[in-house]
């Protein structure tokens, strides 16, 4: 194997090139390129051509495992032995790109990143003493491999020990230059490494929870909280004076809840994590919110709006003045909304000021400021003095009150654009909420341009997700008629570590300001009434927006369902579901069905029960 590594390496750029152009991954045009670059800063062509674009990672792995005649290994989906991982130091993993996954018959499967290092494998097998057989895996799988069995465990057996020593020693815990506990050198490890591990993981919480015997560490991922780590509850002190330490807190107050703020290098990127800890009773909490900037650089297309939906908020956003809302629960994702409106003006142009709590996100050539209320800067307090700040475009975080509600519509009423959010659950009752904080219905009237209400439902795995065929007499799928016949069902893999869903995207419905529902607002009536005339004006509600992500494959019905009428994934709508939950493709409003007693088309558990009853169609694997 030796001469087909060289020539993959830096004795013959060419060779390996000429396998890539022949698997038709690349151009002669960007091999020239790859070349080029390749003799002049000595990097191998696989990754120069990674690296100038023309060569995604898994194709340069999949042509490598062909062309040196090496297997390949997807590591997140594999189970790797713990004894075979545990053979080689950490240090050394890290130096090499390599872990051990299986040991058998006195050979050791070894992943590497770099298969043409041969020095790698015969320093491993002098040092474990088995034979050693490659297998090509990808870098930062290998990374996230080296976390997962040896930092995390040899950090932890590190820990145990030293505490098993002061137990057994008046000799005080050891710590690192004389600092408070959790400056230790396995403490710092343990922690960095579950950081980054969550970031890397796109997680958007963490969270370290003491229990009675254990102490607990779950990652937020999707919405859905997951365990990733049970330590020895003996740990839990230094694990919190070191995440105390390092987001800037007092590590001595232990009684009372505190927040900090730090940053972290994952890859190339700065990433932001708020903490926060809270007392309980069997010793301090910590959350973590991780706040990757890449969430702020969402684009309106990438939240997953239809293109109605775009074309109407952007139509909005030319206008010189209006309030604009975007309404939802809370872990909706109003604020990456929110941020995504903000990113289609341009802030060269425009003075564009913010008020929230907190800023979680910065945004370039907006004027961001922070809630400080225990200092007097509330809301309203910085909505008054931005409003003196001669700006365009105001953003609020958020309208909690009274206050805050009577001047953000009275600037957009002075030629302000106002952005900014709202807890209702329709678009609808937004409009409502506003007139219960006494705003009076010819201001809001006049103020207002329109609302945008929406969730977060979770996407299927592209890796496991089955295709079947809708029952169409009972389960969700009877839901409507218009679904089509084939839909999708969540399983679980190791790439989705089990749930049957990877990412999020949103269902989106879009209230647009009319004539209608002026005298709507000017004779007070319902959200009912306001919803009633939206939809017969086209407004596509929640619900239908989920239907069609299930028809394109993208989600479940019973993950729509979850969003929508707040019921679990095995369970289906509750009877007596309102009309405005029903799926309407039409957009017409049915005459019937608003009441209890007429919701007997929309209910699928009468219908039947559940997608995941027992019976249902044959199913095969895509």
């Amino acid at each position: 194997m030796k001469d087909k590594s060289d020539r993959a390496g830096g004795k013959g750029h060419w060779e390996f090139g000429r396998h890539l152009l022949a698997c038709g991954l690349i151009g002669k045009e960007d091999l020239e390129a790859g070349l080029s670059v390749s003799r002049e800063d000595g990097e191998r062509i696989g990754e120069v051509l990674v690296r100038l674009g023309f060569l995604s990672r898994e194709q340069l792995n999949e042509a490598l495992s062909t062309y040196l005649r090496i297997p390949r290994i997807e590591l997140a989906q594999a189970e790797i032995d713990p004894q075979a991982a545990q053979l080689i130091p950490e240090d050394l993993a890290r130096r090499y790109r390599a872990i051990p996954v299986a040991l058998g018959n006195n050979v050791l499967r070894v992943a590497v990143a770099d298969p043409t290092s041969v020095g790698i494998l015969d320093n491993i097998r002098l040092l474990t003493g088995y034979d050693t057989i490659p297998v090509l895996a990808d870098e930062g799988d290998i990374l996230a491999a080296i976390r997962r069995h040896l930092t995390v465990r040899q950090t932890v057996a590190q820990l145990e020990t030293l505490k098993e020593v002061v137990a057994e020693s008046p000799v005080e815990w050891p710590l690192r230059d004389g600092g408070e506990p959790g400056q230790d050198a396995p403490t710092v490890r343990l922690v960095d490494s579950i950081l980054q591990q969550a970031a890397e993981m796109s997680a958007s919480d963490i969270h370290w929870e003491p229990r009675e015997q254990s102490f607990l560490v779950r990652f937020r991922l999707d919405g859905r909280l997951l365990p990733n780590s049970s330590l020895p509850s003996a740990l839990a002190r230094n694990v919190l004076s070191r995440l105390k330490m390092m987001a800037g807190m007092d590590v001595a107050e232990r009684r009372l809840p505190q927040d900090g703020r730090l940053a972290i290098e994952v890859g190339r990127r700065r990433i932001d994590l708020r903490v926060s800890t809270l007392p309980t009773v069997y010793g301090e909490k910590a959350v973590v919110r991780i706040l990757d900037p890449l969430t702020a650089q969402r684009t309106l297309e990438g939240l997953g709006m239809r293109p109605q939906v775009e074309q109407g908020l952007r139509f909005l956003l030319e206008r010189p003045h209006g309030l604009v809302l975007v309404t939802g629960p809370t872990g909706s994702g109003k604020t990456t909304t929110l941020y995504a409106l903000v990113r289609e003006l341009r802030a060269e142009v425009f003075n564009i000021v913010s008020i929230e709590d907190p800023v979680e996100y910065r945004l370039p050539g907006v004027n961001q400021v922070q809630v400080h209320s225990k200092v007097g800067l509330t809301f309203a307090g910085g909505l008054r003095a931005i409003l003196r700040q001669d700006p365009d475009v105001i953003m609020v975080g958020e309208i909690r009150d009274e206050e805050t509600a009577e001047i953000a519509v009275r600037a957009a009423l002075t030629g302000h654009l106002v952005l900014s959010t709202l807890h209702t659950n329709t678009a609808a009752e937004a409009i409502t909420r506003l007139l219960d904080m006494k705003i009076e219905p010819y201001l809001l009237a006049d103020a207002l341009g329109g609302v945008v209400s929406q969730r977060l439902v979770r996407v299927l795995c592209p890796v496991c997700k089955i295709l079947e065929a809708a029952n169409d007499a009972s389960g969700p799928h009877a839901f409507s008629a218009d679904l089509s016949p084939r839909t999708f069902r969540a399983v679980g893999c190791p790439e989705c570590l089990g749930t049957g869903y990877k990412g999020r995207i949103g269902l989106h419905e879009f209230l647009r300001y009319d004539q209608v529902v002026r005298e709507l607002i000017l004779e007070r009536k319902g959200s009912q009434a306001i919803e009633e005339a939206a939809i017969g004006a086209g407004m596509v509600t929640l619900l239908q927006d989920g239907m069609e992500k299930v028809k394109e494959g993208l989600t479940t019905v019973e993950e729509v369902y979850r969003v929508t009428f707040g019921v679990q994934d095995e369970r289906c709508a509750p009877a007596g579901a309102s009309a405005r939950s029903e799926y309407r493709p039409s957009g017409k409003v049915r005459d019937e069905g608003y009441s209890s007693a007429g919701a007997d088309e929309g209910c699928a558990r009468e219908a039947g029960g559940c997608a995941r009853k027992a019976g249902k169609e044959r199913t095969q694997q895509i």
